[in-house]
């Protein structure tokens, strides 16, 4: 009883500034999603909305998420010193060491998708509609692709670390993830082309990211492994790694003396 009251203690810390902070954002959030659409596109492309709600729903989503990003750091302390007591601190720090590095590669990969992938797959889509029709882009569509875009990088750049991880607890190999590499490969294509295929491409390009940063994991796993492979390889040979390059003598056995003949 003592844990679930600690528990709802501890979730109420964190949605009151969420809270807090998604009521002060709001008033403000014209500014930054001006800010937002102007970087993805020229001052001359108009935003419409359709319906009178449109606007207002878009204002409370952005709001939400920056107060969201904001709590984070809070969220992740009131995670940690609600599970402290009952951890190790060799799994305190595991906890530390997993979710610090988790959080920056999704924050890359939310970057990536905003600066790289959407202004090129907007400028192919104006470009080829233009010639077609006049463009229209809806606040709300643009607001959820940008979402959509930034969640599955962020998600996506995840697969080198998860893959360290992985290796590193023993719960696959390096060998295994080689040799497996086609399948992964063909569950990755199916994966964004049929569950989360979209007309704009971004599943196209994802795909092509997660397959690219496969790889780079493959990379940084077997570099990793090296310095490991070569100390037990000493070990086993009896040698430590400081005096395999000083040539050392082997271990020269005593003679032991005659036994006199009476």
């Amino acid at each position: 009883m003592e844990h679930l009251i600690e528990l709802r203690r501890r979730f109420i810390v964190v949605f009151i500034p969420l809270g807090i902070v998604t009521l002060a954002v709001f008033p403000f959030s014209n500014i930054p999603l001006h800010l937002l659409f102007i970087n993805l596109f020229s001052e001359d492309m108009p935003i419409y909305v359709y319906s009178p709600l449109e606007w207002i729903s878009v204002r409370l989503l952005f709001s939400f998420l920056c107060a969201l990003s904001v709590t984070i750091p809070l969220s992740v302390y009131e995670i940690f010193a609600f599970l402290r007591p009952g951890l190790y601190p060799s799994e305190r720090k595991f906890f530390l060491m997993v979710v610090i590095p988790s959080l920056c590669s999704y924050g890359v990969g939310a970057l990536f998708a905003y600066y790289f992938v959407l202004p090129l797959v907007f400028r192919y889509l104006i470009a080829y509609s233009g010639t077609v029709a006049e463009v229209a882009f809806s606040a709300k569509r643009i607001f959820s692709i940008i979402l959509y875009a930034g969640l599955g990088f962020g998600v996506i750049f995840q697969i080198p670390f998860v893959m360290i991880l992985a290796v590193k607890l023993k719960l696959v190999t390096y060998t295994w993830l080689r040799d497996k590499r086609l399948i992964i490969y063909g569950l990755i294509i199916g994966v964004t082309f049929f569950i989360f295929a979209d007309p704009t491409g971004i599943s196209m390009i994802m795909a092509a990211v997660s397959i690219a940063l496969f790889e780079l994991g493959l990379l940084i796993t077997n570099l990793s492994l090296k310095p490991l492979l070569s100390l037990s390889g000493s070990r086993e040979r009896g040698q430590s790694p400081r005096l395999r390059g000083r040539g050392a003598e082997p271990h020269k056995k005593k003679a032991l003396p005659k036994k006199r003949a009476f």
